[in-house]
């Protein structure tokens, strides 16, 4: 039986998408790419059994989908060591650069078959000893020794082109609680030095809209609407009335995953060049600026919107589970 462990995070709250207990609601709405690349691995019969690891402080029922007859298993436990009771999987894909990951791979490293690592920024290699086979980096700058490209996408019942009007000339999304990588003080900043952005209708999502509503105030910046935190399918919405979205994130951050829900949603994308993503991505609907040249490029990118927008539109195709998820195995096997 091939099986595929994925170890999603440590920390031990409960998801969202942890309440959907049946399998055609949590393809419509689940968001987590790095989850429903498993359901797509079973019915492509790339693997028999795919078991999602997660912490608890308190007991928690399996959550168990069945798949063309194969089982998708999201399973709490009070610690990681809990896995060794369980039979080995051939590929194990650990997200994020924690400890408690560190720790099981050191104690048997055979046990987990192919490991792969996924983590960024400072934490682009292992920083508590653990023992992986490979490491995923989602920017060509990012190549280290047994390093190889990890790409990702999104739900494409989520994220998806609609026939809506324009209310926003450019969509912010980032949480406020990640200031220092996001780079939202870099857009304030430019918006205070010119008048042709402070005539732009802007919008932003995130968390903590209070802090960003402050920032404004103090810059007496008027033409930012804050729409705080909103669901996948709502951001997706707001996506498809706006003429662009943008990520300026600086390279502190990892590779952000709003970059994709942005693109699949078939809005064209202003993307500072310190933010990690790969090329892969960059080739349709992107226009890339750097701290000198984000006015410039923003006006550039206005007046060639219909051919950014009609490229992007025309291929995305690359960015469906299809072309995302078989790139991905056929580096893994």
């Amino acid at each position: 039986m091939r099986k595929l462990y994925i170890f999603r995070t440590n920390l031990t709250n409960l998801e969202y998408y942890h309440k959907y207990n049946e399998l055609d609601e949590f393809k419509q709405k689940c968001h987590d790419f790095y989850l429903t690349q498993g359901t797509w691995f079973l019915e492509n019969n790339y693997f028999d059994e795919i078991i999602i690891w997660r912490l608890t402080n308190t007991n928690h029922n399996d959550i168990i989908f069945n798949i063309n007859g194969k089982k998708f298993i999201q399973k709490w436990v009070n610690n990681f060591n809990e896995v060794f009771k369980y039979d080995k999987p051939d590929i194990t894909f650990f997200r994020g650069g924690f400890k408690e990951y560190c720790e099981i791979t050191k104690r048997n490293p055979k046990f987990f078959g192919l490991k792969l690592y996924l983590a960024a920024g400072k934490r682009l290699l292992p920083q508590y000893g653990g023992i992986y086979d490979k490491i995923l980096i989602e920017d060509e700058r990012d190549k280290v020794l047994n390093s190889i490209p990890f790409y990702k996408t999104t739900n494409p019942n989520v994220f998806k082109p609609l026939n809506l009007n324009k209310k926003y000339d450019l969509c912010i999304i980032s949480n406020f609680t990640q200031l220092k990588y996001k780079g939202f003080d870099f857009i304030i900043t430019e918006i205070v030095k010119n008048s042709f952005l402070q005539n732009l209708k802007i919008c932003h999502i995130g968390n903590k809209k209070e802090i960003g509503i402050q920032l404004c105030k103090e810059k007496n910046i008027t033409n930012i609407e804050f729409l705080g935190q909103l669901e996948r399918s709502e951001i997706n919405n707001v996506l498809n009335q706006s003429k662009f979205g943008i990520v300026s994130s600086n390279s502190l951050d990892g590779c952000p995953r709003v970059i994709t829900e942005i693109l699949t949603s078939g809005t064209p994308l202003i993307l500072k060049d310190s933010t990690r993503l790969l090329t892969y991505y960059k080739k349709y609907g992107v226009a890339q600026f750097n701290d000198r040249t984000f006015l410039r490029v923003f006006m550039v990118a206005d007046k060639r919107y219909e051919d950014l927008k009609k490229d992007l539109i025309d291929n995305l195709n690359r960015f469906s589970m299809d072309e995302i998820c078989k790139k991905n195995i056929e580096l893994w096997r």
